[in-house]
């Protein structure tokens, strides 16, 4: 039990770090953060809120958090601020991005290929539909919220895969990850009011279907041909 002479000093310790703050704040207001600034038209607010439910473990949200600020040491940003000789990538060569490391390098495509085969089974829509900008800017509103958090745990889930295992990995590989991850989540007692049963599309042998994946890279290709088409 402290006594009287500590409790006091506590308390004007309190007050002491309370007005050093406000005086603080009153000289600098708070900046945006570097990301805030290089895409002002995203609701930010609502990407925080909807990670902080995401029903993963606290290193995947944190992991996610990373990548959307990027913050995570790819070699890009790593030779910017001249830590490293060069921005290249040190498995394939290329220009070593956070998107190269998300979805290019080694079975980077094939990977995320199949995961927006998950997701748009989950959906019912076509893989198409599944933007690229949604492994760094989630600010999507789907209903109901189960069907929203089983997206957000998919896309946590291989943003983990990505960055923590090597990028030669193969999609049946990320597929297993999948799976033994699920199991770990439907061993919570609030699974069924987290994501309902959104996630059995995992199983489903569908996803596996190699004719399908080719069927989907086909279509991106095209709809980037398209893109860097000029226009008549």
């Amino acid at each position: 039990m402290p006594t009287r002479e500590e409790a006091e000093g506590t308390k004007h310790q309190r007050r002491l770090y309370h007005a050093l703050r406000i005086l603080s704040e009153a000289a600098a207001p708070p900046q945006d953060m570097r990301i805030v600034k290089i895409w002002p038209a995203t609701h930010w607010e609502a990407v925080w809120q909807k990670l902080a439910t995401t029903p993963s473990a606290e290193s995947d949200i944190v992991n996610c958090y990373k990548v959307i600020k990027v913050n995570i040491p790819t070699n890009e940003r790593l030779h910017r601020i001249k830590i490293v000789a060069t921005d290249r990538c040190n498995e394939c060569g290329r220009k070593g991005t956070l998107c190269h490391r998300l979805n290019e390098c080694g079975e980077g495509q094939e990977t995320w290929t199949r995961t927006k085969i998950i997701i748009s089974r989950v959906l019912r829509a076509s893989p198409m539909q599944i933007p690229d900008n949604w492994l760094l800017r989630p600010s999507f509103l789907i209903w109901p919220p189960q069907l929203h958090r089983a997206v957000l745990w998919v896309l946590s889930r291989y943003v983990y895969f990505r960055a923590h295992y090597q990028p030669a990995l193969t999609a049946n590989e990320l597929m297993d990850f999948y799976r033994r991850s699920r199991w770990k989540l439907y061993q919570t007692p609030r699974r069924r009011n987290q994501v309902a049963n959104y996630l059995t599309v995992i199983d489903d042998a569908w996803i596996g279907n190699r004719e399908q994946v080719k069927k989907c890279k086909h279509e991106s290709r095209v709809a980037i041909h398209e893109q860097q088409s000029p226009i008549p």
